[in-house]
């Protein structure tokens, strides 16, 4: 065995340790043979390292007292421990600043008495007795000592004791610690006291009142910091003190004197030093009063006051009271009238604010320039009656001496004399207009020689002259000369006032309204006709804008330098109406007043004569409505065949049509949409034309039409056919007819889909839905609608399984199509060996947020599951796989939150399963019942599931709304069902109820064979009819692939489609018409244009075209789906 040692070598305070390791096939390294020889080695080895070890940093040096901040005249120990041994195995030295302060000696510790100079760094070093070599150093200890002596200091809570409370001392040193305290106090006349000395807590709590102060000690000997400085503490008095107004006022005002006083309750014996506290500018006496002899903003403020026993006994602080110093106040007179009538009176009132404190005083002037008068009523009252016109105010006075408010606004009193004015316009027209010229009068009817002034008041224009004396008829200055602009507009009234008595006037007049309208008149020019035959006449009319009287009309035609024309010219009808044989241009103007006031001329009318054939504008083809894109031709079509005609055409659209009878739009759009006219004139005699046709309005129609696609059945039945319908609205107007069939997309192509924002979402709902429909199908054109069909409905016989269809219409030369339909699908309930689904739980109704199973089966190994939900949309089930793409045949929907849907699968090839119906309910019960139609002879158990918690009590179940008898507590067995047994069925359980669901059944099978072989006898029978009516009506008829025979009533009432419904109602009754059986209703989402050939799977399939038939009840047993169910809840109904 080999042995490899290593040598380890460790450092440490410069003395070294070696550690010999050994491993055996281990490691790589030197291998040396060692015995007794390599021992001694390293014996000497580690001898000689002992030997030169130095000094060593393990010992600890400490201070007593542990403090970091000191001071002069304090004493500290230092303690010097090596940490090895006993303290007496050593000799201590003690260092400062790196000079030896003490020589060794036996003696760990050395006390120093500090002053100011010995601050700096401290070290011990021990020595081990006997050796001369072996040292150890300590830590470094810095001191900082203070020269000065520390000052205690002082605080409080608070100053002043609460009526049996106390206050919180407190004393400290700043900047250090390690203090005990001694606290002192004193009151008046008596010595210091010690209340408690050498005290751990700095803090103390009182409840006396005095003067205190404290002081800090600490080390030993003690070491006393200086005293602090003291603190007073005063105790409260209970007496309350109050700060009041001795006015007793609730407002002052700048300029009135008042008095602030402190008054002590309960304190009448005592004699009282009063403190107060303001927050204005002005500082209180330190009496009982504070006399302010004229009030001003500067005292505005809060004030406080205290009343004083002696130094260490007060009231506690009143409450504050605010000073808010207003202005000068104004007092409000009112009346109440300003117009005394004839041998009446007024009544004046003069307040300031709500206050009564105040006494009024009141004043007169007989006119503005006249001496004031003091009304002297016994006392200054607020109130006053007054019998004369003047102008009157009024002032407050309070206080002693008296404060006086400003003088109030002045209010004018007149007395109102028997006389009224009369006020009116000449002329009196109700509007007039800027420029023309009007006189403003008024009349003042009287007896005797009084002179007058006339006071006009035109909104804010006041206008004043006098009438000389007169006792005959008014002259002039009565009147104002108006020559009338906008600013002359509004209510004119007017009233005489006595020049000897100002405030003496009449009553005011009614007032008269003057309107001027600051823009000149414009004539109107009409004509009954514009367009005349030789021979009549035509009548014009002029008319002002606006509408106004006194106007005369003026009447020209020709240039417009042309002369009135005069009566011989032209027939009078009426003022305003003339008639007119002539052709030519017209115009008009009006003119009123003295000078004449002209309008603006009118414009121009042109009036020609013409022939009498009327042309007519026409459609072709005449379809009620026209789609943008498609070929239209507008013709002008004139009476009377031998007449050769250039035409003309007007029209309000963008595009002018061509000079002839025909205009051919290829592809319509919304430019064209407007009204057309058009005319004709004769080659021959060009001055002689038409007149006007009558207007034609061309509407286009800018969205692309959809028609609706309706199927009934929707779920098959065995036997039965399916019968498309499509319709498009106004189905008369030339129509054909395409139906396809949708087809799966190519093998690989999976588009996922792309999420979009909400409000996006919510605004393009249908285009982001067709977009996905888009990706999951194409279209394959069914056999026998290559060229389109005239019908409507389309039959096809023998379908199995499920599948979807969409139609669209075309009509015109080029043929112009429709949008295609949204999709539709007719679900078979059966399974299927290619494709087929089944769902677990094996029941119709589930819970909100189930976990739900599902199972796609057949020729496949790739699968979509796709759903059609309550909310009208179809769509690949994401859950399921990657983005609705499974490679497995199972998919579990873990919460299922689609509160109704169908369901089924589609295989990588494109086949189609069976479809089921799936609902989920926010309801405490369901019923459980198979998705599946049940055969006949077959048993079936209907059950009742609670969402939580189980049954403990008999469930009752309901067929139709009818009670069943069930002698099993908690299901409802029916061991062989027959197709009696088909309908409604619900639940329930301690008073709640499920909702219903239809349970189907369907014929056995040899009851269904034979019902195949009767059909197919009397098909072969109908087929060899229809050929022979096929061969007779196609020499009758263009462009329709069959004939449609006479269908037996069975085959009609099978292949009944709905009546005519708007995509709206549709949208809104998909769903419902999927669980609860509805066979003539359903709706998709478009997919893209794809027009492909005919499918192979299609040739076996026999074809009829027919009519639509009338609507089946939805209770019609023949109509009934072999496969449905109802959701009994849903707002919409089949």
């Amino acid at each position: 065995m080999k042995h490899y040692y290593f040598l380890t070598f460790s450092v440490s305070h410069f003395c070294f340790s070696v550690s010999v390791v050994s491993s055996s096939d281990r490691l790589s390294a030197l291998s040396v043979r060692m015995g007794l020889t390599v021992l001694s080695v390293l014996s000497l080895f580690l001898l000689n390292i002992t030997l030169c070890c130095g000094d060593a940093q393990d010992a600890e040096l400490s201070l007593k007292p542990n403090v970091s901040h000191l001071f002069a005249g304090e004493s500290v120990t230092f303690i010097c421990d090596m940490r090895e041994g006993n303290a007496t195995d050593w000799l201590y030295k003690f260092n400062w600043n790196d000079q030896e302060m003490v020589q060794f000696n036996k003696s760990s510790s050395y006390s120093l008495y500090l002053t100011a100079e010995l601050s700096g760094n401290y070290q011990c070093i021990g020595r081990r007795n006997g050796s001369t070599n072996f040292t150890k150093q300590s830590n470094n200890l810095t001191l900082s000592i203070s020269a000065h002596r520390p000052t205690a200091t002082i605080t409080a809570d608070r100053t002043t004791l609460p009526v049996g409370g106390s206050v919180k001392l407190t004393c400290s040193v700043q900047g250090s610690a390690g203090w005990t305290f001694d606290w002192f106090r004193q009151i008046p006349d008596s010595y210091e006291v010690v209340i408690d000395t050498n005290s751990l807590q700095n803090f103390i709590s009182v409840s006396d009142e005095g003067i205190y102060w404290c002081r800090g000690r600490r080390g030993n000997p003690v070491f006393f910091t200086n005293l602090s400085k003291v603190y007073h503490i005063q105790k409260t008095l209970s007496n309350r003190a109050f700060v009041t107004l001795q006015q007793n006022w609730t407002q002052i005002f700048s300029g009135e004197m008042i008095t602030i006083k402190c008054e002590i309750q309960g304190g009448e014996n005592t004699e009282w030093q009063y403190e107060w506290r303001t927050t204005s500018s002005k500082t209180p006496p330190t009496h009982s009063e504070y006399n302010i002899s004229s009030a001003s903003f500067s005292y505005n403020g809060q004030y406080w006051c205290k009343g004083r026993r002696d130094v260490f006994f007060s009231t506690a602080w009143s409450d504050a009271f605010t000073l808010k110093v207003s202005n000068k106040p104004r007092p409000t007179i009112t009346a109440e009238r300003r117009t005394i009538p004839a041998g009446g009176n007024a009544t004046l009132s003069c307040s300031v604010g709500s206050y009564n404190e105040w006494k009024y005083f009141w004043f007169r002037r007989a006119s503005v320039f006249s001496e004031i008068q003091v009304i002297r009523n016994k006392e200054p009252d607020q109130m006053i009656t007054v019998t004369q016109g003047g102008i009157y105010y009024c002032k407050g006075g309070r206080g002693n001496p008296v404060f006086f408010t400003e003088d109030s606004e002045a209010i004018t009193i007149e007395k109102r004399v028997s006389n009224k004015a009369v006020v009116s316009l000449e002329p009196s027209w109700p509007l007039i207009f800027s420029g023309e010229k009007i006189t403003v009068r008024c009349e003042i009817y009287f007896i005797g020689s009084i002179e007058w002034e006339y006071l006009w008041r035109s909104n804010a224009w006041e206008y004043e002259w006098s009438k000389p004396d007169s006792s005959t008829g008014l002259t002039n200055d009565a009147s104002i000369d108006v020559n009338a602009s906008v600013i002359s507009s509004g209510s004119y009234r007017c009233m005489g006032k006595n020049k000897q008595e100002l405030y003496s006037v009449t009553e005011w007049s009614d007032v008269i309204t003057l309107t001027v309208s600051g823009n000149r008149p414009k004539t109107s020019i009409s004509a009954d006709n514009r367009v005349f035959l030789e021979g009549d006449t035509v009548t014009v009319t002029c008319s002002v804008t606006p509408s106004s009287p006194g106007w005369s009309y003026y009447w020209y035609r020709g240039k417009k330098t042309s002369e009135p024309l005069t009566m011989a010219e032209v027939v009078l009808h009426s003022d305003g109406q003339i008639g007119v044989s002539q052709e030519g241009d017209y115009w008009c103007r009006g003119g009123r007043g003295n000078p004449v006031y002209y309008t603006d001329y009118s414009d121009v009318i042109s009036i020609k004569k013409t022939v009498r054939n009327r042309p007519a504008v026409t459609l072709h083809p005449n379809w009620p409505e026209v789609y943008s894109g498609e070929t239209i031709t507008l013709k002008c079509e004139i009476p009377g065949e031998d007449t050769e005609w250039d035409y003309e055409w007007a029209t309000s659209s963008s595009h002018q049509p061509p000079n002839q009878n025909e205009y051919k739009i290829n592809s319509v759009s919304t430019s064209h949409h407007g009204h057309y006219w058009c005319k004709g004139r004769m080659r021959s005699a060009q001055q002689n034309s038409t007149m006007w046709s009558a207007s034609f309005q061309l509407k286009i129609v800018y969205i692309e039409p959809r028609p609706v696609l309706t199927v009934s059945p929707s779920w098959l039945s065995p036997g039965a056919s399916v019968t498309l319908n499509c319709e498009v609205e106004h189905p008369s107007a030339g129509w054909s007819f395409y139906w396809y069939k949708v087809i799966k997309q190519e093998s690989g192509v999976y588009h996922p889909y792309h999420y979009y924002p909400y409000d996006y979402y919510s605004r393009h709902r249908d285009w982001i839905h067709y977009n996905r429909i888009n990706r999951l199908y194409k279209y394959e054109l069914l056999p026998g609608s290559i060229s389109g069909t005239a019908q409507d409905s389309y039959i096809i016989h023998g379908q199995t399984h499920t599948a979807g269809y969409v139609c669209r219409a075309g009509r015109g030369d080029p043929e112009y199509h429709t949008d295609y339909s949204e999709t539709v699908f007719v679900w078979s309930g059966d399974f299927h060996s290619t494709a087929s689904l089944t769902v677990s739980p094996n029941s119709v109704q589930h819970f909100f947020y189930d976990s739900v199973t599902l199972n796609c089966s057949g020729n496949s190994s790739q699968w979509r599951v796709m759903t059609f939900t309550q909310g009208g949309y179809l769509r690949k089930l994401r859950e399921c796989g990657n983005w609705g793409i499974m490679t497995e045949s199972t998919c579990n929907i873990d919460r299922l939150l689609y509160q109704d849907a169908v369901y089924w699968c589609e295989s990588e090839s494109g086949q189609f399963s069976n479809g089921i119906n799936v609902t989920a309910h926010d309801t405490d019960v369901i019923l459980v019942s198979p998705v599946h139609p049940v055969s006949e002879g077959d048993s079936v158990a209907l059950g009742c599931k609670l969402r939580t918690g189980n049954l403990n009590s008999t469930v009752t179940f309901y067929k139709n709304g009818k009670l069943i008898q069930n002698d099993d507590g908690e299901k409802l067995n029916i061991p062989a069902v027959s197709k009696s047994d088909e309908g409604f069925y619900k639940c329930e359980y301690s008073g709640h109820e499920s909702p219903e669901s239809w349970m189907s059944v369907r014929a056995s099978r040899s009851s269904l064979s034979v019902s195949l072989i009767t059909g197919l006898v009397s098909g072969v029978s109908l087929i060899l009819l229809l050929s022979l009516l096929l061969c007779c009506w196609h020499k009758k008829s263009k462009g329709t692939l069959c004939i449609r025979p006479a269908q037996s009533q069975e085959t009609s009432q099978t292949a009944a489609t709905v009546q005519t419904m708007s995509q709206d109602e549709n949208q809104q009754q998909i769903y419902s018409s999927l669980v609860h059986g509805d066979m003539n209703v359903y709706e998709s989402c478009r997919p893209s244009e794809n027009t492909g050939g005919w499918a192979d799977d299609y040739r076996n399939i026999s074809l009829q075209l027919r009519s639509v038939g009338q609507r089946r009840k939805c209770d019609d047993p023949e109509e009934t789906s072999d496969y449905h169910n109802v959701d009994p809840n849903s707002d919409t109904g089949p």
